[in-house]
């Protein structure tokens, strides 16, 4: 609701309440005017206003930040549900074991080509598979809010400052998710790689080497 022009009154109430939690009369009267009547943020408004009828008479201020404690609390609610989802349709992949704790002395070195604009890392084994859980965590959390962008914009008119406002977000968690997966699957590929290129055992040369078409003659045979 705060990403849409608002009258000032409910302007000033929501910044409140979102830096401390805070809620005003004047906030919950114009919260009640929005859930009732016709406007764009009618269920957004109608959800918070049951949320400060929970509160009861406590309404004075809870923290600071506290709107983005709620949001990073919604987010996880959102990954919980959507990993439910995954998991009754099938679509969850096996679960990515923790990499150990113990191992050889960490190796983490960078180095930057301002020529071509790359980064390259040296990492040894442990801190690779450690970086690589972190990343695609990160990017589990950034499609997972993606999807809650784009259900949320959807309930907006067509051309309106929030629906823009959100397509912008949807547009930048897209690309960051996608660097991200990016990183995670050359780290796959190159690991499938190096277990796919195990020298094989070596074939038992044959004891004559004429059965051996355009190969040099006077090879000695395998006893």
């Amino acid at each position: 609701m705060a990403a849409r022009p608002q009258h000032p009154v409910l302007a000033r109430g929501l910044a409140r309440f979102a830096r401390t939690g805070a809620i005003s009369a004047e906030l919950k009267t114009q919260l009640r005017i929005h859930a009732r009547g016709a406007y764009p943020d009618h269920f957004q408004a109608a959800r918070l206003n049951r949320y400060t009828v929970s509160r009861g008479p406590r309404l004075g201020p809870v923290g600071e930040n506290f709107g983005a404690a709620c949001h990073q609390i919604d987010r996880a609610d959102l990954m919980l549900a959507d990993l439910r989802q995954r998991i009754w349709e099938g679509q969850i992949p096996p679960p990515q074991a923790w990499p150990e704790t113990d191992g050889p002395p960490v190796i983490a070195m960078a180095r930057r080509d301002p020529q071509t604009q790359t980064v390259s890392f040296i990492l040894d084994a442990a801190t690779a598979n450690i970086v690589l859980f972190a990343i695609a965590g990160h990017a589990g959390e950034r499609e997972a809010h993606l999807r809650e962008v784009e259900r949320s914009g959807q309930d907006l008119p067509e051309g309106s400052y929030g629906r823009r406002n959100r397509q912008a977000i949807a547009a930048r968690e897209t690309r960051i998710a996608a660097r991200l997966r990016a990183v995670e699957q050359a780290y796959r590929t190159a690991i499938d790689r190096d277990a796919t290129s195990t020298p094989s055992e070596p074939s038992r040369a044959l004891r004559s080497p004429e059965l051996q078409p355009g190969r040099q003659t006077g090879l000695e045979a395998e006893p």
